[in-house]
């Protein structure tokens, strides 16, 4: 069943529920994700803590609006709002993580835990250029040719070689893509060259774990261990033989991860 939200500016959210915890879960996807790529990772999870999915809007089966990531925190909280939760556990991945530590900056008091995956907290040009090259195939609203402009970026070669159908299974799962919100969304990413989120990290006074792949050719190690020297006490851990989308990749070590920090909050 589909579960819809509306905003207080009127835009639609898609959102699932799974589990009866207390102890709540929410997981936030990067910015071509659907919340069903995390599935492998709730379905371990969801009998022991209650989980919350979302696609924000302008991606996929919400609603297209004003995008900002400011706007992806606000729409959180009235979700949360919506549901009575008034405590979790955060879990990002790329645009969603930085989605992740922007609310922890501004909601603290609604955080239990931070997991931070694969994410920046600032643009540099090798991001900025590639960000509009996969804006440039979005706006094309050609399969081939916008999956082409991001699937050497975010897949490592190790991948790409084992699975050499990926590009034609992916070409058959987007029919329901939005190529209009995801030019939104990735005008909403691009914001950070000027409204970089490095200088606010040391206000997220969380338990947070900082997850980083070897060969992530979008946002390198580098930008993991900056973001988590910078978060007081963070946690960071790289993901060996992995590329960007390390929960594609490596599901099975991102869950371990998610589960040893969650573990360690509790001992």
């Amino acid at each position: 069943m589909v579960n819809m939200f509306k905003t207080s500016d009127g835009i639609m959210i898609d959102y699932q529920i799974y589990g009866e915890s207390e102890e709540v879960i929410v997981f936030l996807n990067g910015i071509f994700m659907h919340y069903n790529n995390w599935s492998f990772i709730t379905e371990q999870l969801k009998d022991k803590y209650k989980i919350i999915l979302h696609n924000f809007r302008c991606q996929w089966t919400s609603g297209n609006g004003m995008c900002s990531f400011e706007r992806h925190v606000e729409d959180l909280k009235e979700l949360l709002d919506h549901l009575n939760i008034n405590k979790v556990h955060l879990v990002g991945t790329s645009y969603g993580a930085e989605v992740g530590m922007f609310f922890s900056v501004r909601y603290p008091e609604l955080v239990r835990s931070l997991t931070i995956i694969t994410a920046t907290a600032r643009i540099v040009p090798s991001i900025k250029y590639k960000a509009l090259r996969w804006r440039d195939g979005a706006i094309s609203k050609n399969q081939e040719i916008f999956v082409r402009s991001w699937i050497n970026d975010v897949y490592s070669e190790q991948f790409l070689d084992k699975y050499p159908n990926l590009f034609e299974t992916i070409i058959q799962r987007m029919q329901l893509f939005n190529y209009e919100g995801v030019v939104n969304l990735l005008d909403a990413f691009l914001e950070l060259e000027q409204k970089p989120l490095l200088n606010q990290l040391s206000e997220i006074d969380v338990p947070t774990l900082v997850v980083s792949a070897q060969f992530d050719n979008i946002k390198p190690i580098c930008f993991s261990q900056e973001i988590a020297q910078q978060i007081p006490n963070a946690k960071h851990v790289c993901i060996p033989n992995c590329g960007h989308a390390a929960i594609i990749e490596k599901p099975k070590e991102v869950l371990f991860l998610i589960k040893a920090h969650l573990l360690f909050l509790k001992s």
